[in-house]
This record gives structure tokens, C-alpha cells and sequence, in this order.
């Protein structure tokens, strides 16, 4: 990968997590607010809780899960330049020895 392909990777990996970020935020207190005041509840836990709390725990893996099969690329951030120029150093020090 280029140095840009790189760059805009990640810019694109940083987007998507932001967004998955923005997501766990809404559900956690949209749940956590607008269910506070209903009463119900579940195995005597509050609804609201239960939605809210692990609810967004379960939201969170399921997004990690979809960033890191579709968004998610491993790559070196070391340029390709660099690598070369180590490489070469390295071997030409073994070499004089």
C-alpha cells in the first residue's frame, strides 16, 4: 500500500469506529432515558437497565464484529521505503563483519 492508501485507511477505519461510537452512545442512553419512568421490568431488573446496560455491550460486539470483517485491513504502518532502507543497513553491517 502507498503511503495515501494508507492514510485514508485508517482515516476510514477512524470514521467507522466514531460512528459504532455514536451508535453503543445512542442506544445506551436512549434506552437508559426513555424507558426509566415505565416500571417494567424483567426478572425484577428494570427494563430500562437491561437494554441499556448489557444491551449495548451485545450492540458493541455485534459492530466490532461488522468493522472487522468489513472495515478493518492489517497492514504495516512502516513505509515500504523505510523497510528497504533498514533491511539494507542491517545486511551491509553483517556483511562488513
Amino acid at each position: 500500500m502507498t503511503r495515501k492508501e494508507k492514510e485514508r485507511q485508517i482515516r476510514k477505519e477512524a470514521r467507522a469506529t466514531t460512528v459504532l461510537f455514536v451508535i453503543c452512545f445512542i442506544w445506551h442512553v436512549g434506552f437508559a432515558y426513555g424507558l426509566s419512568g415505565s416500571g417494567l421490568q424483567i426478572g425484577g431488573l428494570p427494563l430500562w437497565w437491561l437494554l441499556s446496560t448489557p444491551g449495548v455491550f451485545v450492540v458493541a460486539l455485534v459492530g466490532l464484529a461488522i468493522l472487522l470483517k468489513k472495515v478493518f485491513i492489517n497492514f504495516s504502518l512502516e513505509d515500504d521505503d523505510e523497510k528497504q532502507g533498514i533491511t539494507s543497513s542491517e545486511e551491509g553491517g553483517r556483511h562488513d563483519r
